[in-house]
This record gives C-alpha cells, sequence and structure tokens, in this order.
C-alpha cells in the first residue's frame, strides 16, 4: 500500500509540474497574468491525487488471477466445447 501511495504522490506531483508548464505556456501567449499558470497544474494534480474515476491505480481484489498456461487453456476448451487438440498439436506441455 505504501508503494502505491508513493506512486501516487510522485505522480501529482509530475502532473502538478506539468500542469503548471503547460498553464504557463499558455497563459503567457494569451498574455494573462503569470499567477493563473498554477491552475491547470493544481486541477490535474488533484485528479490525479484523488482519482474519481478509479482508472489509474490498480485496487486490491480487481478479481484477476494467474492461471497456468495449460490450465487456462482446459477451461478454454471446457467453455467452447472441443475436445483438447481439435485443429492443434494433441499433446499439450
Amino acid at each position: 500500500m505504501i508503494r502505491s501511495m508513493n506512486k501516487r504522490n510522485l505522480a501529482s506531483i509530475l502532473w502538478f509540474l506539468a500542469g503548471w508548464s503547460g498553464g504557463g505556456l499558455f497563459f503567457g501567449l494569451m498574455g494573462l497574468p503569470a499567477i493563473l499558470a498554477f491552475v491547470p497544474g493544481i486541477v490535474l494534480a488533484v485528479l490525479i491525487r484523488l482519482e474519481p474515476a478509479k482508472p489509474l491505480w490498480s485496487h486490491a481484489g480487481d478479481g484477476r488471477r494467474i492461471v497456468p498456461i495449460n490450465q487456462f487453456a482446459a477451461e478454454l476448451d471446457k467453455r467452447t466445447g472441443h475436445p483438447a487438440g481439435v485443429g492443434a498439436d494433441t499433446r499439450r506441455i
């Protein structure tokens, strides 16, 4: 958990810097006050840190599992109804 929090904190800082740079470029070209350059950086950092839709960081219990390839192939054979080895080698390693 601490490791994922460190990644999230680092990502927030990097996105803040990217937003600040982009905002500085935009507001500088438009001739607006430079203090407004912080706004895109803060918005991006908050969005990355809070992650309202939860698509960025892996969460425990997401339902994924790792199985050996032979077991996965056997499950696929059961689902499709084909006997093992149809259209391929009859021996699995």
